[in-house]
């Protein structure tokens, strides 16, 4: 066999296996289909005492915030192929908004944490997840300690 098609048998049999890959779905990313049942189970493996009242996950879906009943935070992270959890605690974060996007740019003070930036699907979403942070809704406007003039806060 020359070498000429050699080459477009192997690039023939490159071109195939690469198709077979993606159209059996081996190329779609892991966390692209994470819904909120799984979130709760991967987290419920790390803190099996914590009640969870609600899940956000964010638009990439490689991290999830939970609204736990007693004020605390979880936090879900992917990792390659592992799953970090974590429990936060009102005052260990710092919370910016984006202002381009849906999403909130957090600061963790501990420092085994990254930050950075995580975009949810609505706006909505970005504040909810905001409030659960900071602890308090009344952290969200700061206007709310002074009141007006007639006595309506």
């Amino acid at each position: 066999m020359s070498l000429g098609a050699l080459i477009v048998v192997v690039a023939f049999a490159v071109t195939l296996v690469i198709g077979a890959v993606h159209y059996t779905g081996g190329s779609r990313s892991k966390n692209s289909g994470r819904d909120h049942g799984e979130v709760i189970l991967e987290f419920a493996r790390a803190y099996p005492g914590e009640a969870i009242r609600s899940v956000t996950i964010t638009k990439d879906g490689n991290a999830s915030f939970l609204r736990l009943a007693d004020g605390k935070t979880g936090f879900l992270q992917s990792m390659g192929r592992y799953n970090v959890a974590r429990l936060i605690l009102p005052g260990d974060v710092s919370v910016q908004p984006i202002d381009d996007r849906p999403g909130l740019r957090i600061e963790f003070h501990e420092s085994t944490l990254k930050g950075g930036d995580y975009v949810f699907d609505s706006a909505e979403d970005a504040a909810e997840v905001s409030l659960w942070l900071c602890g308090s809704f009344a952290l969200a406007n700061p206007d709310m300690e002074t009141p007006e003039a007639d006595g309506n806060a």
